[in-house]
């Protein structure tokens, strides 16, 4: 199966059409089937057609748009429905914004070819910026298929918490689908300790897809996409099925479902550990 890690590098931001075109012309030629766009993504896009308020400062800009950015974000994933549809593939929209009642989530939407939801994911663990700014944590992880993989969403600061990839593999996960952002001008030790980790301790695959560039033209994101999978069925056992460089607008693989059965066969890893010890977020063998 062919899968894409983009990072909206040399993606038009400035305008809704020159945006689609821009991931339309990124995502034919080849065509995956599963493309996976980072975290901010809405807030990126909305900031850039002017769609969002923008003040003075990142924080202050992210408050305006949990405050105002409803609307804007159910265009969004109108449009991205429309794309996997048009496109016949499977497309998580990195994040946006959701309101339930008082409270909301950062979360991950997924379409499939057919341009409906398929999975709905919210972030469980916060970034200190985030829970500052009150955002409220997921309760539950799911998992869905796509084609033969068992697939969950990992969203943002959840990636740097290993109980949330070692859940959805003791749930069956094959395939994790990141959309991260990582400040900062060298990220790759950070990035590493994330989804790479966790595809590491959990011999599962994961397709990473990061923020480049700017947000509201204060912070920056550096990180790179990838596509990792266990050591052993990568070249030079780095872990990595291929990997971008910050800037990389996208990156492809193929991912071998037979490889990863064989080396889950040689060295059972999940069958070694003690479910009974994740508590109260894996009960009965079973995700919430």
């Amino acid at each position: 199966m062919l899968v894409a890690a983009l990072s909206l590098s040399e993606i038009d931001l400035s305008s809704v059409e020159g945006y689609i075109s821009d991931l339309k012309k990124l995502l034919t030629a080849p065509k995956p089937a599963v493309a996976v766009l980072p975290a901010h993504s809405a807030f990126a896009l909305g900031l850039g057609v002017g769609r969002l308020s923008r003040t003075n400062s990142l924080r202050e800009t992210f408050a305006l748009y949990l405050a105002e950015g409803t609307a804007w974000c159910s265009e969004f994933l109108d449009l991205h429905g429309q794309l996997s549809k048009e496109l016949q593939i499977y497309l998580a929209t990195g994040t946006v914004i959701e309101k339930e009642e008082d409270r909301s989530y950062q979360t991950g939407y997924c379409f499939n070819p057919a341009g409906q939801v398929c999975c709905v994911q919210r972030q469980t663990h916060l970034a200190r910026f985030e829970r500052d700014l009150k955002l409220s944590r997921g309760e539950k992880l799911n998992l869905f298929p796509v084609g033969d993989f068992n697939t969950g969403l990992v969203l943002g600061n959840d990636a740097r918490h290993p109980e949330v990839g070692r859940i959805m593999a003791l749930g069956g996960a094959d395939l994790l689908l990141h959309s991260g952002a990582i400040e900062g001008s060298s990220p790759c030790w950070q990035q590493a300790a994330g989804m790479w980790a966790q595809v590491q301790q959990n011999q599962l695959f994961a397709v990473e897809a990061q923020l480049s560039g700017t947000a509201a033209g204060f912070s920056s994101y550096n990180a790179a996409p990838a596509i990792s999978a266990p050591c052993e069925i990568t070249a030079g056992n780095t872990g990595y099925i291929i990997r971008g460089n910050p800037g990389s607008p996208l990156v492809y693989a193929e991912l071998d479902l037979e490889a990863l059965a064989k080396i889950r066969n040689d060295y059972p890893l999940l069958k070694l550990l003690n479910p009974n010890a994740y508590g109260e977020l894996y009960e009965g063998g079973k995700l919430q």
